[in-house]
């Protein structure tokens, strides 16, 4: 009985959990509670049992059954019945109707796109939301269509679902991210300088010093070099555009506010490496290692002299030894580092002794 008693608690709190998360971005203090929280597996167990019921019901929403639910509901007083037992159903009360009936109940909320987000009444704009991560923070968040993003460190996203399409804006850093299949609403992910189409794939998105690298490890993706750099702009006018280039699995292509370069091939062990917790760099930029080396090692990382932005590096290592990767630099390269107050690095020409 104490161990049924307990479980349920856990349950409790994994619904309550559930719902803060879909409803707003958790707090700093919030979101160190529930990283706690979840390092108990019973209760990350309990939680993730939550998100497959969710993506589930998104897959059954997309079907036949699901557009006809949707269509049987279309009278009067519909909403409020759902809501309410949906209500009922996230906080752990007993639902007012039997299994079946709550199932069904279930469907229709999620085919209709309300859960406990609130997408909004129909004709009303569609409710932004946005995630971020610190330094040397990752992060993986399941978005309300069921597509999957991985954050990486020092890294934000703003996203907007709308009836049409799905937008998601990355502001700063990388991100990597599987799409949930949904052809009558195609998946974007805009920077200044590109914007990438999906419809359900695997893929990177990296903001790097000097452009955008888009890189795909599963399906196709589209980009779209876009003419100008104004974010709020392109949101209004989405159709300013100049080149584009499709990607296949194994590709990459850096987008600068120039233009599209030329599509690679990379090897699988470099794409979003960051996610098993490696740096892999093959005749990198110098100023791109740093730019991802800043946002595992607080105090920054400067370049003492713009040429050296340019030099090239080839290395790889783990996202915990940046300081080590920073004094095999010297070795490498005609470069001097220097530590200043404040654990600041500042990374300058060598100078040749008379």
């Amino acid at each position: 009985m104490a161990q049924g008693r307990s479980q349920r608690l856990v349950d409790e709190r994994a619904r309550s959990w559930f719902m803060l998360r879909h409803e707003r971005n958790l707090s700093p203090r919030e979101e160190a509670e529930f990283e706690r929280w979840m390092e108990e597996p019973s209760h990350r167990a309990s939680y993730r049992q939550l998100e497959q019921v969710d993506r589930g019901l998104l897959a059954i929403a997309a079907t036949a059954e699901g557009e006809r639910l949707r269509a049987q509901t279309a009278r009067t007083g519909w909403r409020e019945r759902l809501q309410r037992t949906l209500s009922g159903f996230l906080r752990g009360a007993p639902a007012p109707a039997p299994a079946p009936a709550l199932a069904m109940a279930l469907v229709v909320f999620m085919a209709v796109g309300l859960a406990s987000i609130n997408l909004g009444a129909p004709g009303s704009d569609p409710a932004p939301g946005s995630y971020k991560t610190g330094i040397a923070q990752t992060r993986t968040i399941t978005l309300q269509d069921g597509s999957e993003v991985t954050l990486g460190a020092d890294s934000q996203i703003e996203f907007t679902f709308a009836e049409r399409r799905r937008d998601i804006s990355l502001l700063k850093g990388q991100a990597f991210f599987s799409v949930a299949t949904d052809p009558a609403r195609p998946f974007f992910v805009n920077t200044d300088n590109a914007s990438v189409r999906v419809v359900g794939t695997r893929f990177e998105v990296h903001r790097a010093p000097g452009g955008v690298k888009v890189s795909v490890e599963e399906g196709i993706v589209d980009v779209t070099h876009v003419d100008h750099v104004d974010h709020k702009s392109r949101k209004e006018n989405r159709n300013t555009a100049a080149t584009r280039v499709r990607l296949l699995a194994g590709q990459r292509v850096r987008v600068s506010a120039e233009g599209s370069g030329n599509v690679e091939t990379i090897g699988a062990d470099e794409l979003a490496s960051w996610r098993r917790g490696k740096l892999v760099y093959r005749n990198a930029r110098l100023s791109e290692v740093v730019a991802d080396a800043n946002r595992y090692r607080p105090g920054g990382i400067l370049l003492g002299a713009p040429q050296l932005a340019e030099l090239r590096v080839t290395t790889s290592f783990s996202v915990n030894q940046v300081e080590t990767m920073i004094s095999m630099l010297e070795q490498s390269l005609p470069v001097s580092v220097y530590r200043e107050a404040d654990n600041r690095i500042v990374i300058w020409p060598r100078t040749t002794a008379n």
